[in-house]
C-alpha cells in the first residue's frame, strides 16, 4: 500500500515536472 502510494505520488510528479516542460517553450 506504502510502495503504491510513493509510486503514484511520484508518477504525478514526473508528469507535472513533463507537463511544465512542455508549457515554458509555449509561454
Amino acid at each position: 500500500m506504502v510502495t503504491q502510494t510513493v509510486e503514484s505520488s511520484s508518477r504525478s510528479a514526473s508528469r507535472k515536472t513533463s507537463v511544465g516542460a512542455l508549457l515554458k517553450p509555449l509561454n
